[in-house]
């Protein structure tokens, strides 16, 4: 009898030793994902406080740029319609086109165009304010553009940009053309606006 005692103490024994090294690995476990969760929340931490610098540096550079894109409070301001002119078909055989294009001053203060170039000698333009043509200009580089030349447009009027388009300058020329007008000015921000024409030379 004393032999099956002693061996039922023994068993207990050893069954209570098996449960203390599962608590303990089950202790371990749980301080384990303790650890990792605890990491896991200071990573989002440093991700959040990373990210939202980069969103609050975004913003700042966002709102320098569009501050600094916003003209003076006393400013002219230049608005043209279209930014490009469709002519469409241009034949040889009939020569020289033109279309019209307005230009607006849109700002508190005279709109002042004080030259005008073209990309091409095929190309030219002249402002017409108030029913009057002024001179012709073309591509500068030609030497025959006029000298000391100015067009005042007031706050919240409307000028014409007359732009000619000659098909026989390139005589060889077939297809699509692409050509451009430069209006300078004293607009702070648009000192050079750029109007294109489109052509479809034919004979």
């Amino acid at each position: 009898m004393m032999n099956n005692d002693v061996m039922m103490e023994e068993k207990q024994l050893t069954l209570t030793k098996a449960q203390k090294r599962k608590l303990k690995k089950e202790i371990k476990r749980k301080e384990k994902e303790r650890i990792r969760a605890e990491r896991e929340r200071q990573r989002k931490i440093r991700n959040l406080k990373k990210y939202g610098a980069t969103i609050i540096i975004v913003i700042i550079i966002a709102a320098f740029f569009y501050w600094k894109s916003l003209p003076p409070k006393n400013a002219s301001i230049i608005e043209v319609s279209p930014k490009t002119y469709n002519f469409g078909t241009v034949s040889q055989a009939k020569g020289v086109v033109s279309g019209i294009v307005k230009v607006k001053n849109i700002g508190n203060e005279d709109l002042i165009i004080n030259n005008m170039d073209t990309s091409c000698g095929c190309t030219s333009a002249a402002m017409i304010y108030n029913g009057v043509e002024g001179p012709r200009f073309s591509m500068s580089m030609h030497g025959t553009n006029p000298k000391d030349w100015s067009l005042a447009i007031p706050s919240g009027k409307t000028a014409e940009l007359k732009i000619y388009y000659d098909p026989n300058v390139h005589k060889d020329l077939r297809g699509p053309v692409t050509r451009s007008v430069s209006l300078f000015s004293n607009d702070p921000k648009h000192k050079n606006t750029e109007v294109r024409i489109n052509v479809n030379q034919v004979d």
